[in-house]
């Protein structure tokens, strides 16, 4: 069959991410012996008439869209990509009758929502590789896909079941697999982005209370080998210049033997890479920090959420504020610049608990802060269900439309405190309450051949001088200035 593949995606701030997941699912249909095209939104200055001009040009059977984000999580800057998806279905439908199959990490939250919303034909809720050839597969023979595995029919009635649909969840969901990246626009991503993307493994064994990894790959960590992953990172390199990687796991360092295993094979075959990942304190240790320093990694961003211990356990944390700090202190000494990212305003938060979180902070000299006011809600989350059930919110009240919760005992104090702490520290990002980047800005610092995530020139002091900038006059209230600065 001929099969057009659609990023869907058209964030750029604070950088481009390649589109990994679609990837993976195109090089699957492709040795599955389909024609395999795609077209990405990411750039362009015209994306929706590139969109119908693919279409007309390349006459496909069934149309694959992918959507990864539902919005950008921030709050109050919040913004809403349901308008967006629903012109991409639009423009699709005006020109072609081909099936639209809706997948991506953002329909696997929410997919019979989304399929109700965008009038899909069919879905594919969680991994694709396998559950998009199967559906092509049937719609060849003339089939009906309905109750295939990860296969979401336009029939579903049901508006509220979000997280309900069987999914696959291959344990070899990488075995003989490289990510089609010869179908897109890669080395633009790393000019852009500043980086490549890799996954390494799947799943996520912690119980994060508000997450969704769980629920979209997993409670059981599926890895791929360590030489594996080295092979495809040398391939990189070969293929595209030597660039920076971001490796894009939930978390890269734990299990503990995973990352080691990692970083001994970067360095038995002496490859000069510069990586960065997602990192927990947990077990996060001397000697590993310094193992990964000496494969590469040259940045971490710890998901601490909080630094005070009832905060933590509240957000359902495997680890204490303790922890936090120790995992930091190994780390700076090794050499790897670290940036946590908190959520302020949480169920249970007091005035008490943030200002615990910024004094910790400020002990602990990190490189960067990322904090985000307020929690983003999504349907089958334990907090989500924990909320509903003590009726602090509305049964269905989670859905499309972006929901933040922030408790009522800081929620007059929390914006202008963090404001506070950001114009004081000079190395905070507050995406939620001033954006974090104009693009102009971060097209220069990429075209300047600045690589990496960009939080590490926070660093220096001129940057954090500029950054103190935007936190001259806080707001003690959740009204947003500079409104007509343009948010991506």
């Amino acid at each position: 069959m001929r099969v057009l593949l659609v990023s869907a995606n058209r964030e750029r701030i604070p950088d481009p991410i390649f589109p990994l997941g679609l990837a993976y699912v195109a090089a699957a249909a492709r040795r599955a012996g389909h024609s395999i095209a795609v077209t990405d939104l990411c750039f362009g200055r015209r994306p929706l008439y590139d969109l119908r001009r693919r279409v007309n040009e390349f006459k496909p059977d069934v149309i694959g869209l992918s959507i990864r984000n539902v919005d950008n999580a921030a709050y109050p800057l919040t913004v809403d990509y349901l308008d967006r998806h629903r012109e991409v279905v639009d423009s699709v439908r005006a020109v072609t009758r081909a099936p639209v199959v809706l997948g991506g990490s953002a329909f696997s939250i929410l997919p019979v929502p989304y399929m109700q919303a965008l009038d899909g034909d069919w879905g594919i809720a969680g991994e694709g590789e396998q559950a998009f050839v199967q559906l092509l597969a049937a719609l060849a023979r003339g089939t009906d896909p309905a109750g295939l595995p990860g296969v979401v029919s336009r029939n579903e009635s049901d508006a509220s079941a979000s997280t309900m649909v069987p999914v696959q969840r291959p344990a070899d969901w990488a075995t003989g697999l490289r990510p089609a990246r010869d179908l897109f626009d890669y080395p633009r991503y790393v000019r852009r982005g500043g980086m490549g993307n890799v996954q390494t493994k799947r799943g996520c064994v912690f119980k994060c209370s508000y997450c969704t990894y769980p629920l979209l790959e997993g409670n059981r960590f599926r890895a791929r080998e360590a030489g594996d992953v080295v092979d495809e990172v040398e391939a990189l390199m070969k293929d595209y210049g030597r660039h920076a990687v971001f490796f894009v796991d939930s978390i890269l360092n734990f299990p503990q033997d995973h990352v080691e295993n990692l970083c001994q094979e970067i360095l038995r075959r002496r490859l000069r890479l510069r990586w960065s990942c997602y990192a927990t304190p947990v077990k996060l240790g001397r000697e590993q920090a310094s193992l990964m320093a000496r494969a590469g990694c040259d940045g971490l961003e710890l998901g601490s959420d909080a630094v005070e211990d009832g905060q933590l356990g509240r957000l359902g944390k495997s680890f204490d504020a303790e922890t936090v700090a120790r995992a930091n202190a190994h780390c700076l000494k090794a050499g790897l610049r670290v940036c946590h990212t908190l959520i302020f305003g949480a169920p249970g938060e007091t005035e008490a608990s943030v200002r615990a979180s910024c004094e910790a902070l400020r002990a602990m000299r990190p490189t960067a802060v990322v904090a985000m006011a307020g929690v983003r809600l999504y349907p089958g989350t334990p907090l989500t269900l924990r909320l509903a059930a003590e009726g602090r919110i509305l049964p269905g009240e989670v859905g499309l439309q972006p929901f933040f919760y922030v408790e009522p005992a800081v929620r007059d104090f929390l914006p202008g405190y963090l404001q506070r702490q950001a114009l004081a520290a000079g190395n905070w990002v507050l995406p939620g309450l001033s954006p974090p980047l104009l693009p102009t800005s971060q097209r220069l610092l990429r075209a300047l051949g600045i690589s990496g995530p960009l939080w590490r020139l926070l660093r220096f002091s001129a940057m954090r001088a500029a950054s103190r900038t935007k936190f001259r006059r806080p707001n003690t209230s959740w009204g947003i200035p500079n409104l007509r600065r343009k948010v991506l």
